[in-house]
């Protein structure tokens, strides 16, 4: 018993993790009665928990087998789970765009969704590879910037364009597939992991001023286009895009189509007060109750109080895997830290602010909190990472101590 408990007060990170599937699994039951079009739906959290129990051995696993292991064999991950995102990508391509199947699939296994064909449904589960190549990339990335740190001597302009052609390399093709799924959420996610990677290794401030010139520049033209512009704009912008966009500007004035998710959640939460309607409380009914919209479920059962406990249980888990993290002695685990950090903060802040009606609906979940197996297993994977991290802290202060 003194053992267990000595696990828990040494890895704070792992109490945190276990009150994230307590709220996760009690969000999932008390979204049921919204998402009755879902098999089972008041059994749906129960697979969300044996996902969180298939995910702690996953944890023991790369605890066991530590870091270096991970590292070692990166690029052959990496591969293997782009050859998975190819097969999805030649799907949609062949089956949506070339031949117009709308219910079918090609490539054994493959599934479509929200118009975007971005699964493997096995028996049982459903497998999201570009929910692994995210936190593939961030892997593969923090160790060549690491190579690339211990290699260079002096920085150089033409070392520094080495270096991001090396990023590239790796980042171009899952993007590109992942883009051909029409999955842009996920897209946008592993764009911020990668900048917060990057923006760690040291280079320059003169590119990040760049990147920022050309994303104000897009923000811009876009606007411009939305604005006065609108025919070539509704030409860019996929069918589904561009009705999240009206969603989103307008809920009440498109309640009857595009805006309803939006407004009826607003509705429900919005009258929420303090403490919330109770357990399983139906206002309004809204989709994807138990992924993209579970915080809105959280705050309209449980008021403030419940949307405050989650925010701050998600606060609390950044601050520990920075503190792990950037107390390593070792470069490659700040630079893994860092992108694993921008992955999880952009999709909170986006997941929160969409459900705030601040941001657009783009798919993205609220990580260990959504349902979903893919994600949660990715993200567990680092879990496991930041563990072996800890421990080498906790190796190098002893030492320091003798």
């Amino acid at each position: 018993m003194t053992k267990v408990k000595k696990i828990f007060t040494d890895h704070p990170l792992l109490i945190i993790v276990i009150l994230f599937a307590c709220v996760s699994c009690f969000a999932i039951m008390n979204a049921a009665p919204l998402i009755t079009k879902v098999a089972s739906p008041y059994t749906l959290w129960t697979k969300q928990l044996f996902f969180y129990i298939l995910s702690a051995v996953i944890v023991f696993i790369i605890y066991y087998i530590g870091n270096d292991s991970v590292y070692d064999h990166i690029e052959l991950i990496y591969y293997i789970c782009l050859f998975l995102l190819f097969l999805l990508a030649f799907d949609h391509i062949l089956c949506k765009r070339i031949l117009g199947w709308t219910n079918r699939n090609l490539i054994p296994f493959a599934h479509s969704a929200g118009g975007a064909t971005s699964w493997f449904n096995l028996p049982g589960f459903s497998l999201q590879p570009s929910e692994f190549m995210k936190i593939i990339i961030v892997i593969y990335l923090a160790k060549i910037t690491k190579e690339y740190n211990d290699e260079i001597l002096i920085r150089t302009f033409q070392s520094e364009i080495n270096y991001l052609l090396k990023v590239l390399k790796i980042i171009v093709p899952p993007i590109l597939l992942i883009l051909l799924q029409n999955d842009t959420g996920v897209v946008l996610i592993i764009l911020v992991g990668i900048f917060f990677v990057v923006f760690s290794s040291g280079l320059r401030k003169e590119w990040f001023l760049f990147i920022f010139g050309i994303v104000a520049l897009i923000i811009g033209i876009g606007t411009y286009l939305f604005l006065f512009q609108h025919d070539i704009f509704t030409k860019i912008l996929p069918s589904h895009q561009i009705a999240r966009l009206y969603g989103w500007i307008d809920p009440e004035g498109t309640i009857g189509k595009e805006g309803f998710q939006l407004f009826y959640s607003l509705l429900s939460y919005g009258s929420a007060g303090l403490f919330g309607h109770g357990f399983q409380a139906v206002v309004k009914n809204f989709p994807e109750a138990q992924t993209d919209f579970i915080f809105a479920v959280i705050t309209t059962d449980y008021g403030f109080i419940g949307g405050f406990v989650t925010i701050a249980l998600i606060v609390i888990f950044d601050v520990i895997i920075l503190r792990i993290g950037l107390k390593s002695t070792n470069d490659r685990d700040k630079y893994f830290t860092m992108g694993i950090f921008g992955l999880l903060f952009f999709q909170q802040v986006w997941n929160i602010g969409m459900i705030l009606g601040l941001l657009p609906i783009t798919g993205i979940t609220l990580p260990f909190i959504s349902y979903g197996g893919s994600s949660l297993l990715s993200y567990m994977l680092t879990i496991g990472m930041f563990l072996d991290i800890e421990h080498q802290n906790n190796i190098v202060k002893n030492k320091q101590k003798i």
